[in-house]
């Protein structure tokens, strides 16, 4: 329960620390055979004269990944990142993160399991690091990015890494 507490803080505090706007938004992510789709917020944080600063950002997203099996595992991922960069109607930003459902719930198993006749057991927490540039219209904001993405579990490992997408955001 006091991790479940923490997580509603934390996503309640992004408005509360953002020094200048808030967004809404919705994106997409892919490669060859994997796809990332959610909704969030984000919040910039900064002196309201100077134009870098530092966002952060938080959405929900449902995931489909292929394996190294060639599997395909579906699950909802609850990315925690934090941005730096050039914002301004042009921005262009360096991000790192983590899946906060991943660091929150995870859990050690007390026997291990085959699967495949591959042991496989090094569920690390889920991260990623991206680079992404966009414009800013007014309330709108529409952006490109490129993700290098660690996903596994605790018995496979994803496929691919490389992501690219779109966001689509809405400033209040």
């Amino acid at each position: 329960m006091k991790k479940l507490s923490t997580l509603i803080l934390l996503l309640v505090s992004i408005n509360t620390f953002a020094s200048d706007r808030v967004t809404l938004f919705t994106h997409h992510e892919l490669n060859d055979s994997d796809s990332i789709s959610g909704v969030g917020i984000s919040g910039i944080i900064g002196a309201h004269h100077g134009n870098f600063k530092s966002e952060v950002v938080t959405s929900l997203n449902s995931v489909t990944v292929l394996d190294t099996d060639g599997y395909q595992n579906d699950y909802l991922g609850l990315d925690l990142g934090l941005r730096f960069g050039y914002f301004n109607d042009v921005f262009l930003y360096v991000e790192g993160g983590i899946d906060m459902f991943e660091a929150i719930f995870e859990h050690e198993e007390d026997e291990p399991i085959f699967h495949s006749n591959n042991y496989y057991d090094s569920n690390t927490i889920d991260g990623y690091a991206a680079l992404g540039a966009g414009i800013q219209a007014g309330n709108l904001r529409i952006e490109g990015f490129v993700k290098a993405r660690h996903i596994d579990a605790d018995y496979w490992e994803a496929d691919k890494t490389i992501f690219y997408g779109m966001k689509l955001s809405l400033a209040f």
